[in-house]
């Protein structure tokens, strides 16, 4: 079929819109992004006289993500759908689209920002996608995140299109399973192969109904032991019955739902290591340090939360087993008074969850002894990787069930012990760096001496297209928007110049992807109208500090205390944003007049933070409050707080009727939103990343857009206007962004999900996805030893 301008926009429309496209000046860099074009042509179009015209052309170019500015033509990057795109080049005057390769794209691309190249530069490319001839594919982007409803159907599938083979790997499978060097399920020496499993599975059924009713399951189960039946079918004959029962339907007549069913009940998973190296991981005195958020507080939160479901689940599956939860971060010597230089630390509330620190060593053998940023542990994951899978087999008595990455760094690492002990590993971005700063591919080499891209997203790469199964706490997050692409869409295909070409680096039709968002501890983060629940010490003592207390600590003196307050509570660093609410707040007078601001954020002295953007950023707000005199109507706590404190920050936040403001430029979920949200306070946050799939905006909250700070101060003034004339508005929003965090964001659904995710994808790695993917895997062996490794080496 031939490409041509006429198969998107009308024939009268086709010499305007080439008149604009080669009109537009181009940049420095010679590529114009989408925003960009879109202003351009908006302006175009007004200088023109033609505003209310052209509606092909505005269709067509809100679909371009991207134009390079070639002499004589333009090469477009057409984003017809969510996760795909076409690569187009137009000739000057010509409607003919030529198709391009995405090997073409990249190489003029490489060619455009680099044409100091040698003429016969062979740049190193990478293309993935002959590995991916193994399982379903997804076609419909919309879907993409729903992986697990898609492997049931596909599992489910060839149970009922090829039973012989199938349900030989179920069965072996089943027979296969222990925890804790303990034979569950089934006794391969009485049931021998399938067709004795159905026939003892009518005799067991025929027993079981006979002791329905009945208390003592004891009886029961030396029953079902004789006809090969062990234990792990369920704590009551109800429960056994309902097990057994599921898997002769998968036997007799499979389908997506009672496979899902009949896995999700299998005991399958006891010991559990979430990997996170990066940061100071502890249980307080931590929050707010350098490299240290919100992935301490998920990680935490997930693992008390997943100890008691797997407690309850295997109590369910009739077990007398505690499940175990190992932490896995990195030891630091010069601990700087936390307990980052204990090796073991027992997580608060929990039976067995523990903190398991190791630490970062040199080639001889020598410990790092101080913190580093997230963007230089590349050197000391290879030797860190082998260290942890000592001290995971010690402590846990062998291999772990599962293995859960957490960011690039935890990525690999979880990746090297999948590999090594042949355990279902999980992924969790958290935030995927290449698509937080611009051009971090196209000039790799300009942030390579601070930032190490040129390692970290080969990492990422290789984490991503090797592990099991992904956890996106949205789908935008995988694929993105109608107008934006996604953190995981981005990896398709890039550039490195001079450096690597991705032609083909994730296939995000892969069901490994799934949309699990997380929730907050409902100890900690509860509505503040639950009033017999809060210490009034606790808050007595944290109401002085956040609105009077004067120290070396706390910035400003509030001239009208009386005012509600603006809360916002984060890292400061450049993509979290807090100095540009500072200095939209300082602009906006009538805002200033409506409401007092106060921030939560790192320290107040630059020369006592160890992070080179933080301590600009500390700078930048001292300028800022200054140029804005803001000393009576801005409080800045430059303290830790607890987890409990916070908890308490956000509910004295509400008693004034106040709101949360989350400026930043990008977020990929954003846990502080949760936590406001459940606390009963009005949260304003970024539009841009995944908060849009949290609030509901206008109802249960509202998306602003930081990049336009007149148009998000405006909003936030209107909303306080709003509440002067409704008393009543402020308690709407509040009730109603409670209720969709506690309907759709807790600990409780992410567990119940990530367990069936476990579970599906352990039976899938078991019979088909491990060996299909061995050449993946060995393709990412020698890429790790013949270019991850040498680069990490080479890291400062």
């Amino acid at each position: 079929m031939t490409n041509t301008l006429s198969n998107f926009i009308d024939e009268q429309e086709i010499p305007l819109l080439l008149e604009f496209i080669f009109s537009i000046p181009a940049p420095e860099t010679s590529i114009l992004l989408r925003n960009d074009i879109l202003l351009a042509f908006e302006t175009w179009v007004g200088e023109g006289g033609q505003t209310e015209l052209l509606p092909g052309s505005w269709r067509f170019l809100r679909k371009v993500q991207e134009i390079l500015c070639l002499p004589e033509e333009r090469i477009v990057v057409y984003r017809h759908r969510k996760a795909s795109c076409r690569l187009f080049a137009i000739q000057r005057d010509k409607k003919e689209l030529s198709r391009l390769s995405a090997r073409d794209f990249l190489s003029i691309k490489e060619r455009l920002v680099r044409p100091d190249l040698p003429a016969q530069q062979r740049t190193m490319e990478l293309n993935l996608a002959p590995f991916y001839d193994y399982g379903p594919s997804l076609k419909d982007p919309n879907i993409i995140g729903h992986g697990i409803r898609h492997l049931n159907r596909y599992l489910s599938a060839n149970l009922a299109s090829q039973p012989e083979k199938w349900q030989k790997a179920l069965y072996e499978f089943l027979k296969l399973h222990q925890l804790h060097g303990v034979q569950l399920l089934l006794d391969g020496a009485i049931i021998r192969d399938v067709g004795e499993l159905e026939t003892a599975l009518e005799y067991a059924l025929d027993t079981v109904d006979r002791f329905s009713g009945q208390q003592d399951v004891s009886r029961l189960k030396g029953k079902l032991q004789a006809l090969g039946f062990l234990d792990g079918w369920g704590s009551s004959p109800a429960r056994i019955l309902e097990t057994m029962n599921l898997l002769q339907d998968i036997l007799e007549q499979p389908n997506e739902e009672t496979l899902e069913e009949f896995l999700a009940s299998i005991p399958m998973i006891s010991k559990v290591a979430l990997i996170s190296p990066h940061g100071w991981f502890a249980q307080e005195n931590v929050l707010g340090r350098p490299d240290t958020g919100g992935q301490v507080v998920y990680v935490l939160d997930q693992a008390k939360a997943l100890e008691r479901f797997l407690a309850q689940d295997l109590r369910n599956a009739g077990l007398d087993i505690d499940p175990m939860i190992l932490i896995v971060t990195r030891l630091i010597p010069e601990d700087e008074g936390t307990t980052a230089n204990q090796r073991l630390e027992k997580v608060w509330q929990t039976k067995n969850v523990w903190i398991l620190r190791v630490p970062f060593q040199k080639e001889d053998n020598e410990v790092v002894p101080h913190w580093l940023s997230r963007f230089r542990v590349w050197p000391y994951l290879d030797q860190f990787a082998i260290d942890v899978e000592q001290e995971l087999r010690q402590e846990f008595g062998g291999r772990p069930d599962l293995i859960v990455g957490n960011y690039s760094d935890g990525n690999l690492v979880a990746t090297l012990l999948s590999q090594s002990m042949g355990v279902t590993q999980s992924n969790i971005a958290h935030a995927l760096e290449k698509s937080k700063y611009l051009f971090s591919d196209l000039h790799w080499g300009n942030f390579e001496a601070e930032y190490h891209f040129s390692v970290q997203f080969m990492a990422d790469l290789m984490a991503m297209n090797l592990a099991d199964f992904i956890i996106s706490s949205t789908s935008q997050e995988i694929i993105g928007t109608d107008q934006v692409i996604g953190q995981y869409e981005s990896y398709q295909f890039f550039t490195m110049p001079g450096l690597l070409n991705v032609t083909n680096g994730i296939n995000l039709f892969h069901p490994r992807f799934n949309v699990i968002p997380p929730g907050v501890d409902p100890a900690t983060f509860f509505p503040y109208t639950q009033r017999s629940r809060r210490e009034k010490k606790t808050s007595r003592e944290l109401e002085d500090l956040l609105f009077s207390r004067e120290d070396q600590d706390c910035f400003g003196h509030l001239a009208r205390p009386e005012l509600p307050p603006i809360f916002s509570i984060a890292r400061l660093d450049r993509i979290k944003n807090l100095t540009g609410l500072v200095e939209a707040y300082g602009k906006d007078r009538e805002l200033r007049a409506r409401a007092n601001l106060v921030v939560i954020a790192s320290v107040l002295d630059p020369e006592r933070s160890r992070d080179g953007e933080e301590a600009e950023e500390i700078r930048k707000m001292h300028r800022l409050l200054a140029e804005y005199d803001l000393h009576a109507s801005v409080r800045w706590i430059g303290k830790l707080l607890g987890k409990e404190a916070t908890g308490e920050a956000y509910r004295l936040m509400a008693d004034r009727r106040g709101i949360f403001v989350q400026p930043a430029l990008f977020e990929a979920f954003g846990l502080t939103i949760l936590e406001a949200m459940h606390s009963g306070l009005p949260v304003f946050v970024t539009m841009f990343g995944g908060p849009g799939e949290i609030v509901e905006h206008g109802k249960s909250g509202f998306l602003i857009n930081p990049t336009n700070p007149e148009a998000m101060t405006a909003c936030l003034v209107d909303f306080f206007a709003d509440c002067a004339k409704n008393p009543k508005h402020w308690q709407i929003i509040a009730k109603t962004g409670m209720k969709r965090a506690q309907g759709h964001f807790t600990w409780e659904l992410y567990c119940r999900q990530l367990t069936r995710l476990a579970k599906v994808h352990g039976f899938w790695r078991y019979s088909q996805s491990a060996q299909a993917k061995m050449r993946m895997a060995q393709c990412w062996h020698q890429l790790y030893h013949l270019y991850i490794k040498p680069r990490s080496a080479a890291v400062s």
